[in-house]
């Protein structure tokens, strides 16, 4: 094809090094995600369980949190997206894995019979898949390990139904996403 033009080494190279920089700046990105949805749902989880405790009919509201991280998330990703113009494969398919999370995560949240202490696992056992999902994309071990770790909890939490599932959910974001969300960003600073 004539209309093709061949690129100089030069360019190539600086290809190259975009795509990179492009690769890395998925990953750092991914580290404050992960950090703040981890932090967020660990403070809820031991926020609840302490308001139940104390005999607290409203326990609940501490998950209004989730909203706020929503928010954070959106505002965040638009900021992100706009300053980063370079899509990735991984950056995509990380992209859809989050969605179908969310979407999947609603369903379950709203469109179920089941109790909250019902529910949890079933949620532990999303965060396994989102975060073992995103650690293979990315390549990173300690979201692979942080994904098997939240599904251990969550057989842990199906065998366990009362309040104590709330401190099993936080010591799964514990492991599964705050730990690794902390290694990702070390990682990023190397």
């Amino acid at each position: 094809m004539e209309n093709e033009k061949e690129l100089t080494q030069e360019e190539s190279l600086r290809i190259i090094h975009e795509m990179i920089s492009a690769a890395k700046n998925d990953v750092k990105a991914d580290s404050f995600i992960f950090l703040l949805w981890g932090w967020l749902v660990f403070v809820a989880s031991i926020g609840q369980y302490i308001l139940i405790l104390m005999d607290k009919e409203w326990n609940a509201i501490v998950w209004w949190l989730m909203p706020i991280g929503g928010l954070i998330t959106a505002i965040y990703s638009i900021k992100r997206n706009k300053k980063d113009k370079t899509k990735t494969n991984v950056t995509e398919s990380l992209k859809y894995t989050w969605i179908a999370f969310g979407a999947a995560m609603l369903i379950i949240m709203f469109f179920n019979s089941m109790e909250l202490f019902q529910v949890l696992p079933c949620i532990m056992v999303l965060y396994g898949m989102g975060l073992f999902l995103s650690g293979g994309a990315i390549k990173f071990k300690p979201l692979i390990f942080g994904g098997i770790f939240c599904w251990i909890c969550a057989i842990a939490g199906f065998e366990i139904q009362n309040i104590y599932q709330l401190l099993i959910l936080a010591t799964a974001v514990f492991g599964g996403y705050i730990v690794p969300g902390y290694l990702l960003q070390m990682n990023n600073k190397k």
